[in-house]
């Protein structure tokens, strides 16, 4: 529907609590910056894999991170953190830690718990311009404590806070040429 992500595009992916959201971002991130393996037990790699930024307002670095190794490996995520794997899922998760060793260069995990638009703004050039990143993906607008209160001195509605936090990133996927 959207021909993938875009350069200088913001999408916005909307799904209930407990959708799946982050994971299905982790694994576009996933999909753009590192090879996996499939069904078969095959590494499937791709010539053109991109530096990807992955903002973090809710998970930790290390959440993240075992999303990541589910991804790659095929594995459950559920089974890695348990440490309930078969034999075969067990070489799987060694293999794709190679290849997460290898290529982890490419995703870099920024967690911004308590996101302000120029924090984020800032955050998000400072990767674009130092890191030559053009794939970001944000993970959650939510009323955060800091995005308040930049505009606690005026009126500003809270559904009107969360649709400046969101223009902001339009912005920056505009005026970089970046995808958001």
């Amino acid at each position: 529907a959207t021909r993938g992500a875009r350069e200088g595009k913001m999408y916005l992916y909307s799904a209930p609590s407990g959708g799946g959201k982050t994971r299905y971002m982790v694994g576009n991130a996933c999909a753009i910056s590192m090879p996996y393996i499939n069904e078969e037990g095959k590494i499937v790699l791709r010539n053109d894999y991109q530096r990807v930024l992955f903002v973090a307002t809710e998970m930790q670095a290390d959440e993240i991170q075992t999303l990541i190794l589910a991804y790659v490996s095929g594995v459950n995520e559920e089974k890695i953190l348990l440490g309930q794997y078969t034999p075969d899922e067990e070489e799987r998760i060694k293999m794709a830690l190679d290849i997460v060793d290898k290529y982890g260069k490419n995703f870099e995990i920024e967690c911004i718990p308590d996101p302000s638009i120029a924090m984020v703004k800032a955050r998000l050039i400072k990767y674009i311009v130092q890191d030559d990143v053009h794939y970001i993906f944000y993970d959650y607008i939510f009323s955060s404590p800091g995005l308040l209160s930049e505009f606690r001195d005026v009126a500003v509605r809270e559904d009107v806070a969360l649709m400046m936090l969101s223009n902001t990133l339009k912005e920056v996927a505009m005026e970089y040429n970046v995808f958001v």
